[in-house]
């Protein structure tokens, strides 16, 4: 039965892959698919997750989870909640995982927000507990599709998709997405990627040819990279939907 299950594990795992979330993964001898759904309140339930606390955690939450090597997939920021989806490896505890979440954020929101700690009256920003639940990779995409519907409907919820697109963003994906950037970004993207005929060329030789500082040609490039994925996360989500359901 265990050899029959191992080489079914095989077969599955050289077959291409409907998600990015079907895809073993690997540490050392060992391969794995664990993915969790993980909930959290601010203290007290009340709302404290508000217009000045939200870009924080937008900026740290994908940087925390990096630093212990989750794979952070999606969040949704409600006024007085926090959803995850998160992957991680065998050796990781979920208690661990929410606590190492919970204190990393509150440090940093604690940290860039100085009256804080005055207005909520404690330095706990998040309350006790948490709801956890595993997620095979098919629920994942319902999951994320329901948060992208649900956000159009609710006012205050924010959602983000973070997991990544790099093997769905290649030189052709690239070149079919141009039309949907803007004129400055169209013109970086092709000169750094060498699209469309064009030669490849570095940071410092766009700026120089576009009177721009690097800097400001790393930060079309991000913003326009960032657009590209969306709209690839968007069309590939439909997409599952759509065979999910055939």
């Amino acid at each position: 039965m265990a050899k029959q299950s191992t080489q079914e594990t095989k077969q599955s795992s050289r077959k291409g892959h409907g998600s990015p979330f079907e895809k073993l993964r690997t540490t050392g001898a060992s391969a794995y698919r664990l993915f969790a759904l993980i909930a959290f309140y601010a203290r007290a339930r009340n709302p404290l997750i508000d217009a000045e606390v939200i870009p924080i955690l937008q900026a740290h939450l994908p940087e925390v989870c990096k630093s212990y090597e989750y794979e952070l997939i999606a969040y949704r920021i409600t006024p007085n909640q926090l959803h995850l989806i998160v992957g991680f490896k065998p050796v990781d505890a979920i208690a661990d995982i929410v606590s190492n979440i919970k204190r990393s954020t509150a440090h940093r929101l604690f940290e860039s927000i100085s009256d804080l700690e005055q207005r909520i009256g404690k330095r706990n920003f998040w309350a006790e507990g948490y709801f956890a639940e595993s997620l095979s990779h098919s629920q994942i995409l319902n999951l994320l599709r329901m948060w992208q519907s649900r956000e159009k409907s609710e006012e205050h919820a924010v959602v983000e998709i973070t997991f990544s697109m790099h093997e769905l963003l290649g030189p052709r994906q690239m070149e079919r997405m141009m039309e949907h950037l803007l004129p400055a970004e169209c013109v970086v993207i092709r000169m750094l990627y060498g699209l469309e005929g064009e030669k490849e060329h570095s940071h410092e030789e766009v700026a120089e040819r576009l009177s721009l500082k690097p800097e400001e040609v790393r930060e079309i490039e991000r913003d326009a990279l960032n657009r590209m994925r969306k709209l690839i996360q968007e069309k590939y989500l439909a997409r599952a939907g759509g065979k999910r359901r055939e």
